[in-house]
């Protein structure tokens, strides 16, 4: 039987190639990977693409009487593949057979090493979809409001109500000397623990507040912008134009995907904003042919990772369960892709995220550095230059608004005091 399918896999394998089905042709590896990963892009599983191997291995054994060492690694790779996919499809049936662990696939991996109420608190954070970056944020403020208060789990803070919030705020204001924001941000995670993991009122919080005073934006002229692009290359400097040619944030230009740019409309979607909000803004004309020839780039990264199998990106909840194929196509891929695959923190999924969000920043420093502009910069003041450029030419602040998808006009008046002088 193993020789009836070695001839079938081998007339396959010749077909393949244009090649006439004569046992004389001496097919190299080369000629057998292409095969597999036409397979593997037709989606044929690790165990089948071993079994072609195996009877192309059996062909060139008994019916060529050839060596076939340079065949083995491939059929070891198979095997590891087949391992894999087996325990995956093992952990399948097994969720199937115990529902009540599909919430694990809702919320993803929880260390259970930490107390329960932050086990508790990220299962929160993601079962109503917010983001990495908040259950971070409030993780942490939980973690340094249990260790000033001597808590170790849920059953502790039976005892904790307002006037501890209250103590604990004052402290960072009085002694920590916090910034609002971070006092703010406090307040808000320890209320999120109370509405969402133990599930009664805080009370009434009345702590003395950081004071912030009035702050006004950083702007940069056109000049001073073309110094800093002159000293930025490649992916940095398109990122950058970005940030200024649309008035992005940097959250947002990292998590564009290729689907975002219609280049019939000459317009860049923006998803996932602040606040869950999406927009639409205008794609610089000038941006066109550098944008086209970093999503030629990308599509050759994804090309490579699905012939490695390796290709898959992070989507929203809804949309991986509804289309489990979709994080392995190309218009989902995240533009500005990191070089590396890293495991998703939630999933633990091995997956092609985008550059981190620490690359711009550096990058960003030094070319100010090498400008010689002594303001303090950061990627936020492009966003600031852009609002304060289109209101110097008059531009109607609704719309101006709407380009930075601002939800109150209050917070676009801001750059208004950047006018004041002139």
């Amino acid at each position: 039987m193993r020789g009836h399918w070695a001839k079938i896999w081998f007339e396959k394998l010749c077909r393949f190639r244009g090649r006439k089905p004569k046992a004389t042709w001496e097919f190299t590896a080369d000629d057998v990977v292409a095969f597999l990963r036409d397979h593997l892009r037709r989606k044929t599983p690790a165990w089948k693409r071993l079994k072609i191997i195996q009877s192309l291995i059996c062909y060139r054994r008994y019916v060529q009487s050839a060596p076939f060492d340079d065949l083995k690694f491939i059929q070891t790779k198979l095997e590891s593949l087949t391992r894999a996919e087996k325990v995956k499809e093992a952990r399948l049936r097994e969720s199937s057979e115990h529902p009540a662990d599909d919430i694990e696939d809702v919320v993803g991996h929880i260390d259970p090493s930490e107390p329960d109420i932050i086990q508790n608190l990220r299962r929160a954070v993601r079962a109503r979809q917010d983001t990495l970056e908040t259950e971070r944020a409030y993780v942490s403020n939980v973690i340094a409001f249990m260790r000033e208060r001597g808590l170790k789990s849920q059953a502790h803070f039976a005892e904790i109500h307002a006037a501890d919030v209250e103590a604990h705020l004052t402290d960072l204001a009085a002694d920590g000397n916090v910034a609002p924001s971070t006092q703010n941000r406090a307040f808000y995670a320890l209320l999120y623990v109370f509405q969402h993991v133990l599930k009664r009122e805080m009370g009434d919080v009345q702590a003395i507040r950081s004071i912030k005073g009035k702050q006004i934006p950083t702007v940069l002229s056109v000049a001073e912008i073309e110094q800093i692009f002159a000293h930025l290359r490649g992916v940095h400097l398109l990122i950058a134009k970005l940030l200024y040619g649309c008035g992005m944030r940097i959250s947002e230009a990292m998590r564009l995907r290729m689907k975002d740019f219609d280049f019939d409309r000459i317009v860049i979607e923006v998803h996932a904003s602040k606040g869950r909000k999406s927009r639409i803004v205008p794609m610089p004309t000038s941006l066109v042919p550098d944008i086209r020839k970093w999503m030629e780039s990308r599509r050759v990264l994804h090309d490579i990772d699905l012939d490695q199998g390796q290709a898959s990106v992070c989507l929203p909840k809804a949309l991986e369960r509804k289309y489990p194929a979709a994080a392995r196509e190309l218009k989902w891929q995240y533009l500005f892709a990191s070089h590396r695959l890293s495991r998703d923190p939630r999933t633990r999924v091995l997956r092609r995220h985008h550059l981190h969000k620490d690359t711009f920043p550096a990058n960003l420093r030094a070319a100010v550095r090498q400008a010689e502009i002594h303001k303090h910069i950061s990627s936020r003041v492009f966003r600031h230059s852009f609002a304060t450029h289109l209101m110097r030419e008059r531009t109607d602040i609704c719309t101006i608004k709407e380009l930075l998808g601002h939800a109150d006009i209050k917070t676009t008046r801001i750059h208004l005091h950047s006018l004041n002088r002139e």
